[in-house]
């Protein structure tokens, strides 16, 4: 069953065999080309200049792989990144301003591979089953943390229906800059996220639209709690 494989994937690592590295490059160019189903190894192989046995012996087999490539796809060794920023702030909304910062420099930085973007559209489009698996290991805690840091600014828990939406607010805007850039790109062609001025104009909107709207639904709590 491909879910077992996914418990035997090794975690990440800093691997001294260059061959492992070799391998996710070229794997991430042929699965954004062709997708989980499509892709094989053998073309992965080719590309990567390896043996067929080195899937097997770094990555057990192509779900193990494919779940590696996701994981950088979605910049898993960065996440210390957005940690440390928002471990360093000294209020929640300065968090939550480093935090919208830090998603899209991550998005956009220039170690990100080429890949990335192809990746996940064909993730969404046909969801496998290593998705899950990345989202609890990767994306979980950030999206916990992005509840906490909004939970502070509306005095709610970080499990209450209106802190979870405006966490998915945040990310909406964010993944809109991301995923939509090749519209926007058509519908906007000066905006370049990938220099710093731009991408700092956009996560200071977001943090600015975001922060106006906590704060008035938290006068809005408050005022509702008094008339009670």
């Amino acid at each position: 069953m491909p879910g077992a494989a996914l418990k035997k994937t090794l975690p990440p690592q800093s691997d001294p065999d260059p061959t492992r590295a070799k391998l996710i490059s070229a794997a991430g160019e042929v699965f954004a080309e062709s997708g989980f189903q499509s892709a094989t190894v053998r073309e992965i192989c080719q590309r990567a200049g390896a043996n067929v046995a080195a899937v097997n012996y770094h990555f057990r087999d192509k779900l193990g792989l494919y779940t590696e490539v996701l994981r950088e796809s979605i910049s898993a060794n960065q996440g210390a990144i957005v940690q440390e920023a928002v471990t360093t702030a000294k209020t929640p909304e300065e968090a939550l301003r480093h935090f919208i910062a830090g998603i899209l420099r991550r998005m956009y930085g220039d170690d990100r591979p080429g890949w990335n973007f192809r990746i996940m559209a064909h993730e969404m489009a046909q969801p496998t089953p290593a998705l899950g698996h990345v989202i609890n290991e990767v994306l979980r805690p950030r999206y916990d943390q992005l509840r906490g840091i909004i939970g502070e600014i509306l005095h709610l828990s970080t499990d209450h229906p209106t802190t979870r939406l405006c966490a998915h607010s945040v990310i909406g805007q964010a993944v809109h800059y991301v995923h939509g850039y090749p519209v926007i790109a058509i519908l906007w062609p000066d905006l370049k996220l990938n220099q710093l001025k731009d991408r700092e104009l956009v996560a200071n909107h977001i943090s600015d639209f975001t922060l106006r709207n906590l704060r008035a639904l938290a006068r809005q709590s408050k005022r509702k709690e008094k008339s009670k």
